[in-house]
């Protein structure tokens, strides 16, 4: 059975700690430090401590720790951002995110109604036809998507500013057609940024 990385740590005390967690809800895990056979046993050290467990035990194991699930985006759902961002240059263009806990599931391309470079306001009767309409497949909203045109991926203050918070994703396109060209995921508490992991799936 494969592992995979669900956290990594600066000390594998806190690691040890998190594995013990995990092993008394009857989810087993191991520990790895870089380190590991030489000298530095990896408890303050600055090598890369991280802590695996099974593929599929990591949904459970991410809860048990209160770890973000990471957000599973389709490959056509990156491509049609990624289209969008395009045809929108040099304004920013924006859209919404609809699906389900497990991930996104449908994209929604829509107008930036103050075409600008630097902002974006989606307009609010195209939002509540998408919103109808993903209700209607059994989706939810998830969040909304925007593209940055002549930067990256990274989150704004002012993106920050206007997140609503809480479970509300925050997904961002940027340097579309390049090489870096990449899409990055946040939810906000306060004025904190919480990056998501992204998963991109491949198109069966």
């Amino acid at each position: 059975m494969s592992t995979i990385v669900l956290a990594e740590y600066l000390f594998r005390g806190e690691a040890e700690i998190s594995r013990a967690v995990l092993e008394s809800a009857g989810i087993p895990a191991i520990v790895k430090a870089e380190d590991e056979g030489g000298l530095n046993p990896g408890f303050y050290s600055d090598f890369r401590v991280t802590l695996l467990v099974n593929e599929a035990d990591a949904r459970d194991a991410r809860e048990v720790l209160g770890i973000d699930q990471p957000l599973v985006v389709p490959a056509q759902v990156r491509e049609a951002m990624m289209a969008h961002s395009l045809w929108g240059y040099p304004n920013e263009a924006c859209g919404l995110l609809a699906g389900t806990e497990t991930g996104v599931e449908m994209v929604f391309c829509l107008t930036n109604r103050l075409a600008s470079s630097t902002r974006y306001t989606i307009d609010p009767r195209e939002h509540y036809g998408a919103a109808r309409l993903a209700e209607r497949y059994g989706l939810s909203i998830l969040g909304a998507w925007h593209s940055h045109p002549n930067g990256d991926a990274t989150i704004s203050p002012t993106d920050i500013a206007e997140s609503p918070g809480g479970s509300w994703i925050t997904l961002i396109t940027g340097r579309f057609g390049k090489s870096s060209e990449a899409i990055r995921a946040y939810r906000t508490e306060g004025n904190s940024p919480i990056e998501l992991e992204v998963i991109v799936e491949p198109t069966a």
